[in-house]
């Protein structure tokens, strides 16, 4: 009998039980999930950089940079602060001296994709250019004031450089008028009265003009074949148009009205007459047909004016684009760079080149369907009532319209239309 002892275990100086084999990798998870937490508070730290503290080390050490924007033909601009850019029209009788073959330059290369064939390039002069614009510019006086044909050739190759620079961004045009006008087409009295149509207008209600000559554009349709087919031909009303929107970045409207056409009322607002949305609202033509004899898709019937960003009309037959709107925001650059890509102008199935297109896009695209509109024919587009397949009192002129157009004119009937309105008896 151990009298009242009680029995317990020897003390040692270690614990009662034994350490299990799972504990030291216990601790350790321990420490490294606290080193964890720091890390991730640190990198958090150092990424909403609330001290300010230089994060150039954080930085990739190669940044991706675009080339500054420049004209088609040339990596240099001129600047003018006149609104109203225009070519010399008195040079037209010397560029047709000159002719298209000495205006720009055709040369022949492989192909990229049939190296087996040879292709034609056209190429603008500007490649021929001094890289300092001063020198350039120092050398073309030098030979403007030896020739007269020299003068007019530069300055036909200066026309894709000219951009607009105010002085001041306080009266800056809101809307464009932008025309392309055709120097073997018109006599010199026919192209006067077009450009001076043009600024007349812009004069009275504080808007641009942008006018280029259309054998400018031979580079972009890259052939002479393209320029002499009519339809080919129309394409360069998107090109000119792009132009613009290049020469007059902050403008809001670009309003393409082809040479064949005059503006007949002058005192008529674009801006009040067809683009505040209170005015475009009530004329566009919702629920149409986007090709009007068979057309199975239509304008939407719930369309917002604050939406639209395209502005066209259509005849009986198709949607027509010799007069036509273009909102010059991302949009409507977006628009007008897949309207007039090379996808569509190399296209053999179009009929009516950009016109046919526009129709595909149209119908294809519902977003930019969406941003579209088209309005009744009279308001920016009607046409002359001599004109072959366009009859009605819905397309063809009326006094007291605004516009009159007279597009795909033949020969010297063209001329006969103008002096008809620019000199009615």
């Amino acid at each position: 009998m151990l009298r009242g002892r009680s029995l317990r275990p020897k003390e040692t100086s270690k614990g009662y039980l034994p350490v299990p084999a799972t504990f030291n990798n216990f601790v350790k998870f321990k420490k490294s999930k606290w080193s964890l937490w720091i890390t991730t508070l640190v990198v958090i730290f150092l990424w909403f950089n609330p001290l300010g503290i230089p994060m150039n080390f954080m930085q990739k050490k190669y940044h991706r940079r675009y080339p500054a924007p420049h004209p088609f033909t040339s990596p240099n601009m001129v600047t003018t602060s006149s609104k109203y850019i225009f070519p010399p029209v008195e040079h037209a009788q010397l560029l047709q001296e000159l002719g298209r073959k000495k205006l720009v330059e055709e040369s022949r290369v492989r192909s990229a994709d049939h190296p087996e064939i040879d292709v034609s390039i056209i190429r603008s002069l500007n490649k021929y250019d001094d890289p300092n614009p001063s020198v350039q510019l120092a050398k073309e006086k030098e030979e403007n004031a030896v020739s007269g044909l020299s003068a007019a050739r530069n300055t036909f190759k200066n026309g894709d450089k000219i951009v607009y620079k105010p002085k001041s961004m306080k009266n800056y045009p809101e809307i464009i008028v932008v025309t392309a006008i055709d120097f073997e087409k018109y006599s010199l009295a026919g192209l006067t009265s077009i450009v001076q149509n043009r600024i007349d207008y812009a004069h009275q209600n504080n808007y641009g003009v942008y006018v280029r000559w259309y054998q400018e554009f031979l580079p972009r349709i890259n052939s002479f074949a393209n320029f002499d087919n009519e339809d080919k031909r129309k394409w360069i009303r998107t090109f000119c148009v792009r132009a613009a929107m290049f020469a007059f970045p902050h403008a809001k409207w670009i309003w393409y009205l082809d040479e064949d056409g005059l503006i007949m009322d002058l005192n008529i607002n674009l801006w009040d007459y067809v683009l505040k949305e209170e005015s475009l609202s009530p004329i566009m033509i919702r629920e149409q047909p986007i090709n009007p004899q068979n057309g199975i898709i239509k304008t939407y019937k719930t369309s917002k004016a604050s939406h639209v960003r395209l502005i066209v009309t259509q005849s009986d037959q198709k949607v027509e684009t010799e007069s036509f709107l273009l909102k010059n925001d991302e949009v409507g650059r977006s628009i007008l760079e897949f309207w007039s890509s090379d996808l569509f102008f190399d296209y053999p199935n179009f009929p009516y080149g950009p016109d046919s297109a526009l129709t595909h896009i149209l119908q294809w695209h519902p977003y930019c369907l969406s941003r579209s509109a088209i309005i009744p024919a009279k308001t920016i587009a009607a046409r002359d009532p001599r004109a072959v397949g366009f009859r009605g009192d819905h397309l063809t002129y009326a006094k007291g319209d605004f516009v009159v157009t007279w597009s795909g004119c033949k020969g010297e009937n063209c001329e006969k239309l103008l002096n008809s309105y620019v000199n009615p008896e």
